[in-house]
């Protein structure tokens, strides 16, 4: 944890109020007090250690070039936390998390000597698995990608969300039914068509 969780708010506050204002020492001194608490948090959700440095230092490099207007803070480290959260969730989608799982689909697919007609299925219920995933709410379908995709726990992913982990196993369980429901209904239209 930061060693700035020992410092009394006031003076965190008086920190804070010197970076909006341009003081380039006290932003180091911010840095200085805040970057290996934020780097381990960045590593522990991204398994990355070159990715989540880089989101570290992003954020820190957005804290200085903004730092004009930057909101008032009492209590550095939660701001911090909150922005880094932001910024974790933001880079998992930018990586396109479901590529991992496409990925997995046409190494499968070159194993197996498929015929074209196959590779067409193949394609086909890629695209409806994207599909399927695709209508799931937003914060339900980045639940699902970081649990399935990214194999974050449950307790990883409630504190990156900053919610209960039984909020995350409802979201998790009701976008199985979701997706499920949707596969239930394409195989009703195929045998239909047939």
């Amino acid at each position: 944890m930061a060693r700035n969780c020992l410092m009394p708010k006031e003076y965190q506050h008086s920190l804070w109020n010197s970076i909006r204002l341009g003081n380039e020492k006290a932003f180091r001194q911010l840095f200085d007090e805040y970057w290996e608490a934020l780097y381990c948090y960045a590593c522990k959700i991204t398994r990355d250690h070159s990715l989540a440095q880089d989101i570290v230092q992003g954020l820190f490099i957005h804290l200085w070039e903004k730092h004009s207007s930057l909101p008032e803070v009492k209590v550095v480290l939660p701001y911090l936390h909150s922005a880094l959260k932001n910024r974790l969730l933001n880079a998992l989608r930018d990586e396109n998390l479901y590529q991992r799982h496409v990925d997995i689909f046409k190494e499968t697919n070159k194993e197996n000597d498929h015929s074209a007609v196959e590779h067409l299925q193949f394609k086909e219920t890629e695209r409806l698995l994207h599909q399927s995933i695709n209508q799931l709410p937003g914060k339900m379908k980045d639940v699902f990608y970081l649990h399935r995709i990214e194999n974050l726990s449950v307790a990883e992913i409630a504190l990156l969300q900053g919610t209960s982990p039984q909020t995350i196993r409802n979201q998790l369980n009701t976008a199985l039914q979701k997706i499920k429901s949707f596969w239930v209904i394409e195989i009703l239209i195929v045998l239909w068509l047939l």
